[in-house]
């Protein structure tokens, strides 16, 4: 399962989670070539896998150093209790031996912690946000794998909510060197709320945010989950996650919360200071969110309805709009070949194309899946792998072309919309032109079958 993604100065694509059955996991990281393809210079043939002592253990997030050094957070698992893990790779997939023992830092306490992300310093130096005892929590490692005992006490920030219990699932870093953590809490009511912290460098609390540096809230009617953060360069701060609506069908819509310096809803932005996406009137989860040069973030994850799930990815305005420049209405709900997708982490190249990671499950086990997206949120065909037909126009108004690569087989075309409603079905061989004149405008997805293959590529109706 991949959990964290790293796009590398020269394009190559770094993906990292956990492999193996649910009584062994353990760490896996594997790197990609820019166009897709494993790249066997990396690990045992683009792929490694390991364990970090006797326990399962999982990569949860991944940062790479300046001189290429890959940084991979994580933690261990008995099925009892867990401790914090830190690991280092050369950039060539081999531990690191100066770093922790052999490559590895593991910080086992009495308590149970569990690590959600990781921060890269200027200085080398790590911070890992998770919770302890169900509590916000921060470590500092030093540049060799220590703990930083300057930092908070003996290397430890513990952050209590009153009445609740809480959870940290991201880190982010202001320019002035504050510290920006983010997840949610469950209070007394057993209610979840989107809980915030800000830190001053040597992990003392910043009073000048929230309540005693902590900001508690909801943005929904019940449970609510942050899951990204990101600072603006105004150093308004952007809370991604995903908010309940309804038992049915276990709804819920996406959304992104901007936050004041202070740690105040901006409500200037979206609506009263949030900004909401419903991708299909089912399920739609958050795990990530990455925020452009631009100012617009990308909330990505997957949605669930009427038992098919998909990769989801929305993208907002700076003004806490739904993105029409993106897909054509702001929001992407991508499948693969029928199996189950579930979008994870979210990353930019320097082209500023977006690649997509998570994992599939086709019915025999779940496998890494990354998938390229152009930043207008459309995928061309040149950037899926063993796709066999080829779309044009895309937008397109009145008309599309399809031509198959394989003139021998007759093709089932069929073309849904987002909410997963067949919309028109044909067969074509060769070349096929489809009227698209009477389909509302929005995102479409094509899918064409024939025997035992199948590929899917998406479409805006303008």
């Amino acid at each position: 399962m991949a959990e964290t993604i790293v796009v590398q100065a020269d394009g190559k694509i770094l993906v990292a989670g956990s492999a193996g059955t649910p009584s062994t996991y353990q760490m896996a990281v594997a790197r990609y070539n820019e166009d897709g393809s494993l790249d066997t210079s990396f690990g045992n043939g683009g792929t490694l896998r390991f364990p970090v002592g006797s326990s399962k253990s999982f990569v949860m997030d991944m940062a790479q150093q300046p001189d290429g050094k890959i940084l991979l957070g994580g933690r261990t698992w008995d099925n009892v209790s867990g401790d914090f893990a830190l690991v280092r790779l050369n950039e060539d997939g081999t531990f690191d031996n100066t770093f922790g023992t052999a490559g590895i830092s593991r910080i086992a306490t009495t308590e149970t912690e569990a690590s959600e992300s990781i921060a890269l310093l200027d200085d080398g130096t790590v911070l890992m946000v998770g919770y302890k005892d169900d509590n916000f929590t921060v470590a500092k490692f030093n540049a060799d794998g220590s703990l930083d005992t300057t930092f908070g006490v003996s290397g430890w920030v513990v952050l209590t909510y009153d009445d609740a219990s809480s959870f940290a699932d991201d880190v982010t870093i202001q320019d002035d060197g504050k510290i920006v953590i983010s997840g949610f809490a469950l209070n007394g009511d057993n209610r979840f709320q989107i809980a915030a912290a800000r830190l001053n460098a040597d992990g003392s609390v910043d009073n000048s945010f929230g309540t005693n540096g902590k900001v508690i809230f909801n943005v929904g009617e019940w449970n609510d989950f942050g899951e990204g953060v990101s600072i603006q360069s105004d150093g308004k701060i952007l809370i991604g996650g995903h908010k309940w609506i309804s038992n049915v069908q276990e709804r819920h819509d996406l959304f992104v919360a901007r936050l004041n310096t202070d740690g105040s809803l901006d409500t200037s932005y979206g609506t009263d200071g949030v900004a909401t996406a419903r991708l299909v009137d089912g399920a739609n989860y958050s795990n990530g969110m990455v925020l452009q040069a631009d100012g617009k973030p990308i909330l990505a994850g997957y949605t669930i309805l009427q038992g098919e799930i998909n990769m989801a990815m929305v993208r907002f305005d700076t003004a806490g709009n739904l993105d029409s420049t993106f897909d054509g209405d702001g929001m992407v709900n991508f499948d693969f070949e029928g199996r189950e997708d579930y979008g994870h982490a979210i990353a930019l190249q320097a082209d500023n194309k977006i690649i997509l990671a998570g994992y599939s499950y086709g019915g025999g086990g779940s496998e890494f899946e990354i998938a390229r997206f152009l930043n207008d949120g459309t995928v061309g065909t040149e950037d899926f792998r063993n796709v066999e037909f080829r779309l044009y126009p895309n937008p397109a108004k009145e008309q599309i072309t399809i031509e198959m690569s394989d003139a021998s087989s007759n093709y089932q075309v069929a073309i849904f919309n987002v909410l997963g409603k067949k919309v028109y079905t044909s067969e074509i061989q060769k070349v096929g032109q489809i009227d698209v004149s009477a389909l509302a405008s929005g995102t479409y997805l094509v899918k064409l079958n024939s025997d035992n293959k199948s590929s899917v590529v998406r479409f805006v109706k303008q």
